[in-house]
């Protein structure tokens, strides 16, 4: 056993003397600054080159960045008090690219604020607010413009009764996936918002009541398709209903959203009646 114990020291002790051996030359040490320099400087060029493709700052904290440029700062400034000017020029390279992060985040940080303003937390498409506020430029610039649009309000028909069969769970999921397939089958020119807990409106661009029912017919189709599962036995297809107001004299957002929920009041789950369009009685 102690022979054991003995070889297993004489191999640690041969593996020290090469280990010093290798290293004795100062240029392995020379090739090893370069080579911590450029990891370090690669290491925040990948970072900043990931920020500025995905626009994503999840999990970044600007303090923290701006304790790191300080120390960089700190580094640099020893390195050249000791000549040592790959620590310098290394730490000097790698302050640009933290700054040039933190820059980064305080902006994509301001960007985020601007869009939690504007969107309904739950269903991320616009909010309300925005609605309101943005609505009416663009009905201003279709005026001035001469162009057709219509207003729609549209509602998850059956949603009270996934609630009642699946739970609230499935009922936010229903609202969420309904949001995200609206916003996809309406156009790029087309704008929605949630404006009530179970109420979208929409603003269609150029479209009068025979385009506008052509684009609310395809969204329908897309929206029927949505199936909402809780096991292999519980699931629920989203059945939905809108309401449909085509501007002409009238300018005014509100009367228009508020003719579009009549108009939707009016429609059902029967064949041909889901889309209503309003008219003045």
């Amino acid at each position: 056993m102690t022979g054991f114990w003995s070889a297993i020291a004489n191999f640690f002790s041969s593996a020290y003397e090469v280990m010093l051996l290798i290293f004795s030359d100062e240029t392995i040490y020379l090739y090893i600054g370069y080579a911590g320099g450029i990891a370090t400087i690669a290491a925040f060029a990948i970072q900043t080159i990931r920020i500025l493709r995905t626009k994503n700052i999840s999990g970044l904290s600007s303090y923290m960045y701006i304790l790191y440029s300080l120390s960089l700062i700190c580094w640099f400034t020893y390195g050249v008090y000791l000549e040592a000017w790959i620590l310098a020029i290394a730490n000097l390279i790698t302050f640009f690219f933290t700054f040039a992060i933190l820059c980064l985040i305080l902006y994509y940080d301001e960007e985020d604020k601007i869009e939690r303003y504007r969107r309904d937390p739950l269903t991320y498409v616009f909010n309300q607010k925005y609605y309101e506020e943005c609505v009416p430029q663009k009905i201003l610039q279709a005026q001035i413009s001469k162009q057709p649009f219509s207003i729609v309000v549209g509602k998850i028909a059956n949603l009270d009764e996934i609630d009642k069969q699946l739970g609230g769970k499935y009922r936010n999921r229903a609202l969420k996936h309904v949001a995200k397939t609206l916003e996809k089958a309406l156009r790029d020119s087309d704008f929605i918002a949630r404006i009530e807990d179970n109420l979208f409106a929409i603003y269609l661009s150029n479209a009068n009541d025979k385009t506008a029912k052509g684009v609310l017919t395809r969204v329908l189709e897309s929206v029927d398709n949505i199936e909402i599962k809780k096991n292999l036995r519980q699931k629920m297809n989203v059945e939905m209903l809108f309401g449909l107001c085509h501007a002409k004299d009238d300018i005014d957002l509100k009367d228009l959203t508020a003719k579009a929920s009549k108009a939707l009041a009016e429609a059902s789950l029967k064949k041909n009646a889901q889309i209503k369009i309003y008219r003045k009685k």
